[in-house]
């Protein structure tokens, strides 16, 4: 079994050092150590895009069936009994009881005193109102959830994350250095434009936890570093930034890409 409640809270309380963490991991000698010790190799994480902005092509299915797919494929299913990086930031804007959900054979070894062992179709459900509430799912596989939860073989687990723009744990990586920023894989196939309909208010640029939205000469403009995870066209008050996905493919060759690096099954 995994480690007690008391331990992962403790663990999880340490999250609030999260932004000295990521800038040490640009610092010679000590980056390389830390990247290491994270297994950085062996880390992926891609931000699903979700919500009335999302257009997809016709025939295309919607992104939030890759994690579909990955909880449907699951030997095991877990929903933890909050979300670490919400608890942590005191979180107003969002219910800090949506925990992440953690699915394959690793999960098993969580204690049911941190996560609800659950069947796939709780966890849909989970997914599906966390999405609706506002969240943007966010699937991948990183040696730290497997560490602090105790699970002693972190390639059998995989977690999907339900996010928030104020606490996320991935705002912090703009702190960190490309390599790893790169880590948080953009969704293959997605797009995301800029229309005429744009002011330059602004919203947008504070909507993106990565430091990826400026507005020039009036204008919002999308850096090359963006995850396509959606916010900025969430948070638009003119419905001037769009996302789309056109690509019919994207959803196998992401499945692939992730599932290179974890097994579920």
């Amino acid at each position: 079994m995994g480690r007690s409640r008391k331990t992962v809270d403790f663990l999880v309380s340490l999250n609030r050092y999260r932004d000295v963490l990521f800038k040490a991991l640009g610092v010679p000698v000590l980056g390389t150590v830390l990247k290491r010790v994270m297994d950085a190799r062996g880390t992926v994480f891609i931000h699903i895009p979700v919500g009335e902005s999302l257009e997809v092509g016709g025939g295309t299915a919607l992104p939030v069936e890759i994690a579909e797919h990955f909880i449907r494929e699951a030997c095991h299913h877990v929903i933890l009994e909050y979300c670490p990086c919400r608890k942590v930031k005191g979180c107003k804007e969002h219910n800090v009881n949506t925990g992440c959900i953690f699915i394959g054979a690793g999960a098993r070894e969580i204690d049911p005193r941190v996560g609800r062992h659950v069947s796939a179709e709780d966890a849909l459900g989970h997914l599906r109102a966390a999405a609706a509430s506002g969240l943007v799912p966010v699937v991948g596989k990183v040696k730290f959830d497997a560490d602090y939860l105790g699970v002693k073989d972190h390639r059998r687990l995989m977690t999907v994350c339900n996010c928030c723009a104020c606490c996320c744990l991935a705002g912090g990586v703009r702190q960190a250095p490309r390599d790893v920023r790169d880590l948080v894989v953009r969704l293959e196939g997605v797009e995301v434009s800029v229309e005429s309909a744009c002011v330059g208010c602004g919203t947008c640029v504070g909507a993106c936890i990565f430091n990826q939205v400026e507005v020039v000469e009036g204008r919002a403009v999308i850096g090359e570093e963006c995850k396509g995870c959606g916010r900025c066209a969430a948070a638009c008050p003119n419905n001037a930034i769009t996302v789309r996905v056109e690509n019919p493919d994207y959803t196998s060759r992401c499945v692939e890409l992730i599932g290179a690096y974890v097994d579920t099954g």
